[in-house]
């Protein structure tokens, strides 16, 4: 493009003679639009300037919210929502989430790690000295190289915690490049349940496609409300609206929570065993007929063979198991099977963090499946079809071919005998079976613990080398008092993050990172009916300390290592500019554009179309026999995660390794204890430090009911000990009517302190306040498909009086 978009103060572009840079760049005719370069009037006067940055206080997983900064004096001193960003689908305007409002206090904390440093004690010592970046760099690489040339590269392993974009795509080119295939997830995400539904419903989606059309909503172990605000880009709205249109609600978690109150039923199933309830819901459905006829005779690949199997499964039997009555899990079940259209809206909750999370999640995409509600308008997916982003940028997205291919990695022969994705065969501890890498996964993936665990086994070998890239496995993993003692096991471990987490003590090398409000390293564009959104993530102050972006880093550790012709010869503006290649856009048209740019569309292309429906032979091309798997023909038979042992053909429920049925241990811990995924005052264990969103939520806390607690004479506030099988932490007591007597729910990662509020950050061992202390580590019990761990527990509590 020669002559790209007029980027000016207030500019306000339309007109055919307008139009050339636009239609060049993008394909569009030359229809009647305005660009939107907005400085917007006002935003510079003297020493005040505003500036668009893309937030992630809500984790480094995406960019969602767009924001406007404004910077005084050089200094950071306010936030707010960027309306031309679109977020929340559109709804959004100026507005924020707390932890988005909280922004500069991210910045300025005290608590932030400014400069290199190097252990100089044993590992968990805490005694490290400061060093240069020079040091730092040449070390790391150094050892990098010695490592590979002695073990072999596979023995260098990247740690991802919450999946972050840095990480997910120049961590693993930095891999691809080393000849490693070992990213690790914790194997506590999304990944475990997208995975089991590539593998048991295909392509087609379990999200409501059309919302307004939706008859009965079930919305299951979904938390949306409290894990990502803004990040449920209008969807909590969208429900509100269609409730109030008749929509009927169900709501299946544990907890009474916001959305709950816009809910018709509320489900208060057990932690962990979600299973048992979808299982007799299938019941229920086969056993009085509600199932879709047509749909099982032509799409689902053995269902003759689940319709025999459910029959053990008794809304009486899940009773017992849930805690939900027998007469609700009927009532629900009539309501799913004769309610349509019935759309699933699924959340964590339950495929992720149980042991037996892959077969639960295969139960309740059967439920939709079965019932007919698939790619059906008003049913899961069948979105409406608006038309195409005004421009686009280069594949570097989430799921980018560009930077997830691995022709870097060699095909072994083990590789190219069963038909794996090449480095398949190196991976030390596959998170998912390695038949199932590069068919129905987004990237290879070893798994965290499973990886740590090998420190000690050397089995199948020894990991060398570990990154721990903004991720704390003193946190985010189960049983910290083992991980301490592993990572004591590992030859050359680094981090880079902004904060010191207790990881870092573990370290042999700690990097300053910077903050996205630092830095200018990343370009975010949203699409919305009216028009789309495009920015780069303009830098606002300089980089504390020597704080360093993280994609800086992966570029100077590129140059050290002889990568630079695969690493834009080491230069991050390369990256962007890869990016906006064939936008219509430059980089430095971009960085003008303080507050972004917005391309409104012509309002004769601002439509929605109808899709196609109930597309199956497309969307279950991928699947054996090209059918919906009631019997898991994918699955049945074949190796599973541990090259040990091989998966089951139809859905069993097997509940956490501590549960109520086991009398022995219900006689002495008779509480059930789980934790929330995330919260809206924190994102995961960081966040802690924000003293707007501390000073709401000051102390660890443990919902409980008033009954049980008045029980054990517990006030509403007091500290309790709360002891499981595992091990034992402190929390505040927090009175909660929304939550069975029986259980208690808490929130896990207190490590950070707040010392503008005078509050300390707390331990992770016993004693401390890290609930994955009292959880089971036993790699056997972990799910053999997705290595998913158990969150739930067993537990004795009483009031602490220390």
């Amino acid at each position: 493009m020669d002559k790209a978009y007029d980027i000016s103060r207030r500019a306000f572009v339309s007109g055919v003679a307008a139009l050339g840079a636009l239609t060049a760049a993008a394909g569009l005719s030359a229809s009647p639009l305005v660009a939107h370069a907005a400085q917007g009037e006002g935003t510079e006067s003297g020493s005040v300037v505003k500036k668009h940055v893309w937030c992630q206080m809500c984790g480094l997983s995406e960019t969602y919210c767009g924001t406007l900064c404004t910077v005084k004096d050089g200094k950071f001193v306010h936030v707010e929502g960027n309306p031309l960003a679109g977020n929340n689908s559109g709804h959004g305007g100026r507005t924020l989430c707390a932890k988005g409002n909280s922004a500069p206090q991210l910045v300025y904390d005290p608590s932030r790690i400014l400069y290199p440093m190097k252990l100089v004690g044993e590992k968990g010592s805490g005694k490290f000295e400061r060093i240069t970046w020079d040091e730092a760099l040449d070390t790391i690489a150094s050892n990098l190289k010695k490592y590979k040339e002695q073990y072999g590269p596979e023995t260098f392993f990247i740690f991802s915690g919450q999946s972050a974009e840095c990480v997910d795509t120049l961590g693993m080119r930095l891999l691809n490049l080393y000849g490693s295939p070992n990213w690790c997830h914790n194997g506590i995400c999304w990944d475990q349940r997208e995975t089991t539904k590539a593998c048991t419903i295909g392509k087609a989606s379990t999200f409501p496609g059309q919302i307004d059309k939706t008859k009965l909503l079930v919305t299951w172990g979904t938390n949306k409300e409290n894990t990502g605000v803004n990040q449920t880009r209008g969807k909590n709205y969208d429900r509100i609206r269609q409730s109030e249109r008749g929509m009927i609600t169900v709501d299946i978690r544990p907890m009474y929570e916001p959305m709950t109150v816009h809910s018709d039923v509320w489900v208060p199933v057990r932690p962990g065993t979600d299973g048992a309830l979808a299982l007799a819901i299938l019941h229920v459905i086969i056993k009085e007929d509600l199932y879709d006829h047509e749909f099982t005779t032509n799409w689902c690949n053995g269902f003759d063979k689940l319709v025999e199997h459910v029959t053990q499964f008794t809304p009486e039997w899940a009773s017992d198991i849930t805690g939900v009555p027998t007469e609700q899990i009927v009532e629900v079940a009539r309501m799913m099977g004769t309610m349509k259209p019935m759309a699933l809206m699924d959340g964590n909750g339950f495929g992720d963090q149980t042991n037996d999370g892959t077969w639960t999640a295969v139960s309740i995409f059967l439920i939709q499946a079965i019932t007919g509600n698939l790619d059906v308008p008003g049913g899961n997916g069948a979105g409406l079809k608006g038309p195409d982003p005004m421009f686009k940028l280069s594949d570097m997205g989430w799921f980018l071919p560009t930077i997830h291919e691995f022709d870097k990695l060699e095909a072994s022969e083990e590789d190219k005998k069963n038909d794996w994705q090449p480095g398949t065969s190196k991976l030390l501890a596959p998170e998912f079976p390695r038949w199932a890498y590069g068919k129905f996964t987004y990237s290879l993936a070893s798994c965290n613990p499973r990886v740590l665990e090998a420190l000690e086994s050397e089995q199948p070998y020894k990991p060398r080398v570990i990154f721990s890239h903004a991720t704390n496995s003193l946190s985010c993993l189960r049983q910290p008092k083992r991980i301490r003692e592993l990572l004591k096991l590992c030859d050359f471990h680094f981090t880079m993050d902004t904060h010191w987490n207790p990881t870092c003590d573990y370290c042999d090398i700690v990097l300053p990172a910077c903050t996205q409000y630092e830095a200018s390293d990343q370009i975010h564009m949203n699409d919305t009916l009216t028009h789309t959104f495009i920015s780069v993530n303009h830098k606002l102050v300089e980089p504390l300390g020597e704080s360093m972006s993280d994609y800086k880093f992966y570029a100077e550790l590129s140059k050290r290592m002889g990568y630079e012709k695969d690493w834009w010869d080491g230069d991050n503006d390369g990256i962007l500019k890869y990016l906006l290649e064939g936008s219509g856009f430059t980089l430095e048209q971009l960085r003008q554009a303080n507050e972004g740019v917005a391309v409104e569309r012509p309002i004769e292309q601002q439509v929605v179309v109808e899709p196609e429906y109930r597309r199956y032979e497309e969307l279950f091309s991928t699947l054996p026999n090209n059918k919906v798997q009631c019997y898991h023909e994918l699955f049945g038979g074949k190796m599973d995660n541990t090259d040990k042992g091989t998966l089951g053909y139809l859905p069993v429920y097997v509940g956490p390794p501590e549960n109520l049925a086991k009398k022995d241990l219900a006689n002495e811990y008779p509480l059930v204890f789980s934790d929330v995924h995330g919260h809206r005052l924190a994102q995961h264990s960081h966040r802690n430090n924000l003293p707007w969103c501390r000073e709401i939520m000051p102390n660890p806390w443990c919902k409980i009911n008033p009954a049980t607690a008045a029980q054990y004479g517990i006030a509403d506030g007091d500290w309790m000990k709360i002891e499981s099988p595992h091990g034992w932490c402190l929390l505040t007591a927090e009175y909660f009517e929304g939550i069975a007597p029986d259980v208690l729910m808490a929130r896990r990662g207190w490590w950070q302190d707040c010392q503008e509020l005078g509050l300390s950050g707390h331990d992770n061992g016993d004693g401390g306040s890290e609930c994955n202390v009292l959880y089971d580590s036993n790699p056997d019990n972990w799910d053999k498909f997705s290595t998913a761990s158990a969150k739930q527990t067993l537990v004795k509590i009483s009031k602490w009086e220390g």
